[in-house]
């Protein structure tokens, strides 16, 4: 079900739906974590009903078994008092007998940016033969990119409409889920080496079309025609809503370039969006056929940094083969075209992984965001690295802010959960990990920060259930060694110590990263052995080190001095 979400306003109230936080009159009102989770429950589906049942998984999960009426009734009447709200009478609150309860005043909510925000809908695949698919995709993605370059707009991510691909649902409703101003339609038509591509932009409060176009052009000409089409765009949207706005430098010209090329190139972007395995695999030989035939076409070389990059960092390939290759086909692109926010990306990620160098990272993702300032990885490297040099609050304004433009995709969503966790704010941690398992049940990482939120707010049961559910789902080294850990802290050292025989078989196999190994040694009180993994760590140069200050599961260690050594060793700041 879509929900609302950031910030937003109801009578004399404020609620930030992200932070868990109630205000009135700007003054900041006392609320109980679960009667706060209630009412953000409530709000974020303003105007539908949601059952007792919702409420009670959204509590308690499937596993817990407690008199959840009584639960439920509280929280409701917390939520009352705070809001100064009556049943008999409701303003905000509305009782639904033997239904649940229904938010009821008109919910506003807040511009999630100042710039005027566009959603560009799946592009509609007109020739009706899936095989097709990958071509208007790859338009879409393409347009999508060609107007994050552009100032004057924000555009949402391409991951969170990918979910409304032939949807029937209205643009209005669209449009309020994702709290855009504006919404791109558009359809492909592809025949022979010959391309029909329509658009059209629609915008809401009052709802009005705005703009259309029709271009045809052949295969060579489609991304220069996609880069054209977004710009029209952004001077429609800004001459309507923002009229002061300027759209920016335009980009260089695109250079000419061979219809198979261009074909291939869009074929690599729809398999390389699905981040499998085997689709990363297609995207590599895709871009590499690119790169042999056209080695001076930008677009195909950032590109296949960016596939080898995915590859290291999924664990689908050795960092050492891959990472070294992204870095010099990143160095090439830029050199080629220096305005390819994806090339300055992987060079920050390889800066850092690769040379472990945080203030050439630093300048490459600024550049990265300077140049696409809708690049939702870019802002969220970018908190990474605010993260880890100490300007902690700007980390978590810059996840925040990457959560705007991609609202509804895993990555950014469990992301988020993992900062929040670093950061120590485990309440805020646990609420964003409950959020993302709401949007992605079968995803891992969340129930890990979920597990860690609930151990570090003292209550050890919950976690070992949601650790154990995780290792049901994936036995891979980090569900081993968290569980792991937990069992040894609890005295649970038989099954501790199982879980790290397991642990060891894996790393036989090359699928254990050091620093599982010192998760699990620290949970069973060996702080020597665990120690030793760290340095096995820093001498393989593991990126995960700059995690350290936070990174959960070492609390055992953070008060020995070899510890305290190599945190000062990466240079990163705790939180």
């Amino acid at each position: 079900m879509p929900r609302i979400s950031g910030r937003v306003s109801f009578g004399e109230f404020e609620l930030d739906l992200e932070a868990g936080m109630l205000r009135k009159s700007g003054r900041t009102l006392k609320l109980r974590p679960q009667p706060m989770r209630v009412l953000c429950l409530l709000v974020s589906h303003a105007g539908r009903p949601v059952s007792r049942e919702e409420i009670r998984r959204h509590l308690w999960g499937e596993s817990t078994f407690v008199d959840y009426d009584v639960g439920v009734d509280s929280c409701v009447n917390r939520i009352r008092m705070a809001l100064r709200d009556k049943a008999q009478a409701p303003r905000y609150v509305e009782t639904l007998p033997r239904q649940g309860y229904r938010f009821i005043a008109p919910v506003k909510r807040e511009r999630a940016f100042a710039e005027p925000t566009l959603a560009v809908l799946p592009v509609a695949n007109l020739n009706g033969d899936p095989a097709r698919d990958y071509f208007a995709d790859g338009v879409t993605d393409a347009l999508i990119t060609e107007l994050a370059r552009i100032p004057a707009v924000r555009v949402i991510s391409r991951q969170s409409v990918l979910h409304l691909k032939g949807s029937s649902r209205k643009l209005e409703e669209i449009a309020r889920d994702l709290g855009v101003d504006g919404v791109v339609e558009g359809a492909a038509l592809h025949e022979g080496n010959r391309v029909r591509l329509t658009a059209q932009l629609i915008l809401m409060e009052p709802e009005r079309h705005a703009w259309a176009q029709s271009y045809d052009c052949d295969m060579s000409a489609v991304l220069t025609t996609q880069r054209d089409a977004a710009r029209a765009i952004a001077a429609c949207v800004a001459t309507a809503l923002r009229p002061d706005a300027a759209a920016g430098p335009a980009p260089p010209p695109a250079r000419p370039v061979a219809p198979e090329i261009v074909e291939a190139y869009l074929k690599a972007r729809f398999e390389l969006d699905k981040l499998s395995a085997e689709s990363i695999g297609k995207a590599l030989q895709y871009l590499r056929e690119i790169t042999a035939k056209a080695p001076d076409f930008a677009l195909g070389l950032a590109g296949l940094a960016a596939c080898l990059f995915s590859l290291g960092w999924w664990g689908h390939a050795p960092i050492r083969e891959v990472y070294p290759s992204a870095k010099h086909l990143a160095l090439e692109a830029v050199a080629i075209d220096d305005s390819l926010s994806l090339a300055h990306v992987v060079l920050a990620w390889m800066n850092l992984l690769l040379d472990w160098d945080l203030d050439g990272a630093m300048r490459e993702v600024r550049r990265a965001i300077e140049l696409s300032p809708s690049d939702t990885d870019a802002h969220l490297l970018y908190s990474t690295l605010l993260c880890f040099v100490g300007r902690h609050s700007d980390a978590i304004a810059e996840v925040q802010y990457a959560l705007k433009l991609n609202p509804t995709s895993l990555h950014p969503n469990q992301y988020a959960a993992w900062m929040y966790s670093h950061m120590g704010q485990h309440a805020r941690a646990e609420a964003q990990a409950r959020r993302t398992i709401e949007l992605f049940p079968d995803s891992l990482q969340p129930c890990f920060v979920l597990g860690w939120s609930q151990w570090y707010q003292g209550r050890a049961e919950e976690a070992v259930a949601v650790l154990e559910k995780a290792l049901s789902h994936s036995r891979e080294a980090l569900s081993l060694s968290y569980l792991g850990h937990v069992y040894g802290r609890l005295g649970r050292t038989d099954e501790a110590t199982r879980l790290l025989q397991e642990l060891d078989q894996l790393r036989t196999r090359g699928q254990a990263p050091p620093i599982a190994f010192v998760v699990i040694y620290a949970g069973l009180g060996d702080v020597e052995a665990a120690l030793d993994w760290l340095e096995t760590a820093y001498r393989l140069r593991d990126g995960y080190l700059f995690w350290l200050p936070g990174a959960p599961g070492l609390d055992p260690l953070r008060s020995d001095p070899r510890f305290t050594d190599l945190v000062r060793r990466m240079g990163v700041v705790p939180p």
